[in-house]
């Protein structure tokens, strides 16, 4: 098999010829085409306004991908449209697993915060007031260790047992 590839020089290109190409796939690259006659924040606006009014938003947001090559953040950004970034497939993929770690990264602090506390509260009341170095190693503890010797409360003849299952 035989291909033949063209380089094109994109910067090249006159923007308004992709629009009358109608190839979408083009439209994020509309970025770093010529634009005579405007300047570059009227060409920024241009831009996102025309990879917004496609059906599909993830053009829009390969296009304000494609300014953050090309521009300085504080130029481009007032005018990208977060509600519309939210509508690409492309945008919300990582936002909502970077989301959904947190959550899972969250409960499982607040599992360890309740386990720590419980058997801090456990601890003191069998056998009185704890030592802060126990409390602290309680509060560093992973859940599985903390489970462990919630297990094993009754079990536990003195602080000493405790402090060898923690470890």
């Amino acid at each position: 098999m035989d291909y033949t590839y063209e380089v094109v020089k994109i910067y090249e290109f006159n923007k308004h010829e992709v629009d009358r190409a109608n190839k979408p796939v083009l439209v994020p690259l509309r970025v770093f085409m010529k634009h005579p006659g405007e300047t570059e924040e009227e060409h920024i606006q241009e831009c996102l306004r025309v990879a917004e009014s496609l059906e599909d938003k993830d053009y829009y947001f390969l296009t304000e991908q494609c300014m953050r090559k090309l521009y300085q953040k504080s130029q481009y950004e007032p005018h990208v449209k977060e509600e519309v970034l939210m509508q690409s497939s492309l945008y919300r993929e990582p936002f909502e697993k970077g989301m959904e770690k947190g959550m899972e990264k969250g409960m499982e602090k607040g599992m360890i915060n309740m386990l720590s506390s419980t058997l801090i509260k456990l601890l003191t009341k069998r056998f009185g007031v704890l030592p802060p170095e126990l409390k602290a190693k309680i509060l560093m503890t992973d859940t599985t260790s903390l489970e462990i010797v919630m297990d094993g409360i009754l079990d536990h003849k003195s602080l000493e047992d405790v402090k060898r299952l923690l470890g």
